[in-house]
């Protein structure tokens, strides 16, 4: 860090020094939030901090961290992904439909559903090498309208087979069972991420692209890896929002596209790429399902929450940008 001619530093630099004579890791700035966000609705209500608002908070964070954590990997590469709504509105039309005729089996193939779409994404962006807005814009379109082919009208699953929806609508000691599926979600893309070489490349191929492809790293593949991540975490959400809710509409992925992005972002990751990871996504969920249920247990206006979300979402994201891993602002 260069000093002014004059001895003195910036703004910027000078709470950077501060930070770092507290050793305040940025890591921690989204949990300091979460829980000053916290402590201002319990003070606007206590009733916020009730086990069964708690609960309502977290059932409902659960498909939204599932989407959100995909959404991630392919922002940790620099893209993003906009047919995650259009994905989900699909699967979870699949779902509903076959669940009758091949019952617990429309599990995994629903999921596969989900892989095969992720890799499509991956290979129209990879081999015909157009960026990635484009792409996912156009194949949320092409699914947006095969679920309404798919499902014209709301389906709901039959009251004889709603018995094959307990894995996400039960509950296990007294906890929802969609807590527990959200925890293995996020175990699993945690693994990934930290764990295996393909999942360490998604930091490597966002930090330094040029970089990355020097070293060895196949980066069309890693690119392809983060959208078939992306199609696993939007089917996932497909499968617990359609069994929550024990059936699906054509447009039950429609607010996931903003929200998954907003997710990412509020928990610290870096749309530049190379900076976040899935701690960070958690803390994201959290936020926003806390800010939606937050606003409403205090009583603000439904015409006034969306003006106060999208003023909390660019605090947040002030709050919790590491500027120090993405130098330029895109």
């Amino acid at each position: 860090m260069a000093n002014r001619s004059d001895g003195s530093l910036n703004g910027a630099e000078a709470a950077a020094v501060r930070l770092r004579r507290l050793r305040i890791s940025p890591t921690y700035i989204p949990m300091a939030l979460l829980a000053l966000v916290a402590v201002a609705f319990a003070i606007g209500n206590p009733n916020f901090v009730l086990p069964y608002n708690i609960n309502t908070i977290l059932v409902y964070a659960a498909p939204l961290l599932m989407v959100a954590l995909g959404q991630m990997c392919v922002i940790l590469v620099g893209g993003i992904d906009l047919s995650v709504g259009g994905m989900i509105s699909f699967v979870s039309c699949l779902f509903v439909v076959m669940i009758v005729h091949i019952g617990v089996w429309a599990y995994p193939l629903c999921l596969l559903a989900g892989v095969v779409l992720g890799f499509v994404n991956g290979v129209i962006v990879t081999r015909v090498r157009i960026p990635s807005f484009i792409a996912t814009l156009g194949t949320g379109g092409i699914l947006a309208s095969l679920s309404m082919l798919l499902a014209p009208v709301p389906v709901n699953v039959p009251g004889s087979h709603q018995g094959l929806l307990d894995v996400v609508t039960g509950t296990f000691l007294g906890i929802d069972n969609s807590l527990y599926v959200g925890a293995v979600v996020f175990l699993f893309f945690y693994v990934v991420l930290r764990f295996t070489p393909q999942g360490r490349g998604l930091f490597y191929v966002g930090s330094n692209i040029k970089m990355a492809w020097t070293s060895g790293l196949d980066e069309a593949r890693t690119r392809n890896l983060a959208f078939v991540m992306s199609g696993v975490g939007s089917a996932l959400a497909a499968l617990a929002l359609s069994a929550s809710q024990f059936g699906s509409n054509p447009y039950l992925g429609a607010p996931f596209v903003l929200a998954s992005i907003a997710t990412v972002v509020v928990g610290g990751t870096a749309l530049t790429g190379g900076a976040g990871g899935p701690f960070h996504t958690l803390f994201g969920a959290l936020m926003m399902s806390m800010l939606q249920n937050g606003m409403n247990v205090v009583g603000i206006d439904q015409y006034f929450q969306q003006s106060i979300l999208g003023l909390m979402i660019i605090v947040c994201v002030v709050l919790t940008f590491d500027r120090s891993k993405t130098p330029v602002i895109k």
